[in-house]
């Protein structure tokens, strides 16, 4: 087991747990306990013991069906945060506000510069497109989490999100003002 200074847990850190647990696109589920972090993960096999075990100072990794606990000890918070803050600043890169890919909507909805009016219901993003023809149903439904895209005519849609729809909708509209 390496010399963790669980004290000054760096970015590299993070990166180095992430790596070991098949990184954070192989994390469904993360929380924590008072010693082990608890994970649900898409495929156990990418986990990297060695590493964790090696390189992170965990004690054991605990892996029953795509449950896993890796177990640190009573520095597991400081642990949880540095990981949680290395999750964060990667999706910010990839263009997420908050639990958002604003990018990808953007994209499916034919850019920014595609909006020339957005508002919202209860469970829809509503558009007025410049041309609802940009509109990208695939990458919506598949990488944004829409339920179904509805083309109501040459410049208007409904994006169907559920519940979320206020935090989708806040995300786009910060981008939006950049």
């Amino acid at each position: 087991m390496s010399n963790v200074d669980f004290n000054t847990l760096t970015s590299d850190y993070a990166k180095k747990v992430l790596k070991g647990l098949g990184e954070k696109e192989n994390i469904k589920h993360i929380a924590n306990c008072m010693t082990r972090l608890r994970l649900v993960l898409a495929d156990v096999s990418k986990i990297d013991e060695d590493l964790l075990k090696n390189e992170t100072g965990a004690t054991k990794v605990i892996i029953d069906g795509n449950d896993v606990h890796v177990v640190y000890g009573l520095q597991i918070n400081e642990i949880r945060q540095a990981i949680d803050a290395e999750i964060k600043k990667e999706k910010e890169k990839e263009g997420y506000i908050g639990n958002v890919n604003v990018k990808k909507i953007l994209e499916g909805i034919g850019g920014k510069d595609n909006i020339k009016e957005i508002t919202n219901c209860m469970t829809r993003l509503r558009l007025v497109l410049k041309d609802v023809s940009k509109l990208n149903e695939n990458i919506l439904i598949n990488e944004t989490g829409a339920s179904k895209v509805i083309i109501l005519d040459e410049h208007n849609a409904h994006i169907i999100y559920g519940l979320k729809i206020e935090e989708i909708r806040k995300a786009i509209d910060e981008e939006i003002k950049k």
